[in-house]
């Protein structure tokens, strides 16, 4: 078994985000938001990669700002665990993990899963309609297609968010908690992994089929097959040799199973569970 290893790259010092304007726009009034918002959006998108240091100083000389709204926005990120406190007033960004990768997928499956059980019986026709508007948008705007990335992200939250609409907030806040943490572990596996996207569409077209006809079995299958395929593809880009646990016990928490196949197979080979009995 893998002991876990993380992705890490050299060391680099990052004085500020390579934006030209970014120094006079903050300055001008964003303050604490716009310097959570620049750093966020750098280490999202890999600017800023795992192991780059950055030194708070230098970027409040660099906004013409005091430390406070810039310390305050490196908190920010340190909650979000994208940031880990150094010496001398040095933040760097951490390493992606494959253990946390397991353990974040394997909650985002039970509330999920969760949510998707809540949702499908309350749906109506005209919030199915909304569903199959936004994927209708996905498909338009997909950047397999040359689309725009910017507005397929933009129809592909819209998607997501509403097949969650009738959960509860908390379970909704929950999900938008995994979503953010592993946000830029996706985005690299989106880059690393092109031929997925096919998978995807396909998964959200048996998606927005299952909603219509009030299958919660199929959605929460589908969700759950989803979610532990792009699992699986992140996990083996960081480390191969992983042996995944919370994802299992995850998937077996789902089917109902304490022998399932689903436990005892790769991820690859995930399989539909069998219908729930209903009273």
């Amino acid at each position: 078994m893998s002991a876990g290893r993380t992705v890490k790259t050299k060391a680099t010092s990052v004085d500020a985000p390579a934006d030209p304007g970014a120094a006079a726009g903050t300055a001008a009034g964003g303050g604490l938001h716009d310097v959570y918002r620049r750093l966020r959006q750098s280490i999202i998108t890999g600017e800023l990669p795992p192991g780059a240091i950055i030194n708070q100083v230098h970027i409040a000389r660099m906004y013409g700002m005091s430390r406070t709204p810039v310390r305050e926005a490196l908190r920010m990120l340190q909650a979000e665990n994208l940031v880990e406190a150094q010496f001398q007033h040095r933040m760097r960004v951490t390493d992606v993990t494959p253990s946390e990768v397991d353990a974040v997928y394997a909650n985002w499956i039970l509330v999920q899963s969760l949510g998707t059980a809540l949702t499908v019986p309350r749906v109506t026709p005209d919030e199915v309609q909304v569903i199959k508007d936004a994927l209708r948008a996905m498909n338009e705007h997909s950047p397999t297609r040359g689309g725009d990335p910017a507005q397929w992200s933009q129809a592909h939250s819209v998607f997501h968010r509403s097949l969650m609409q009738h959960a509860n907030p908390v379970i909704r806040e929950a999900i938008d908690n995994c979503w953010s943490r592993l946000e830029r572990a996706r985005r690299a596996y989106m880059r690393n992994a092109p031929q997925s996207w096919q998978d995807s569409e396909e998964e959200h077209i048996g998606l927005v089929a299952a909603y219509e006809a009030g299958d919660t079995d199929r959605a929460v299958y589908l969700a759950t097959r989803q979610l532990s395929r792009i699992a699986r593809i992140v996990i083996s880009n960081i480390d191969p040799m992983y042996e995944v646990v919370a994802i299992r016990e995850a998937l077996r928490f789902v089917t109902g199973a304490a022998a399932s196949p689903v436990v005892a197979a790769p991820l690859k080979s995930v399989r539909k569970p069998p219908a729930r009995k209903t009273a």
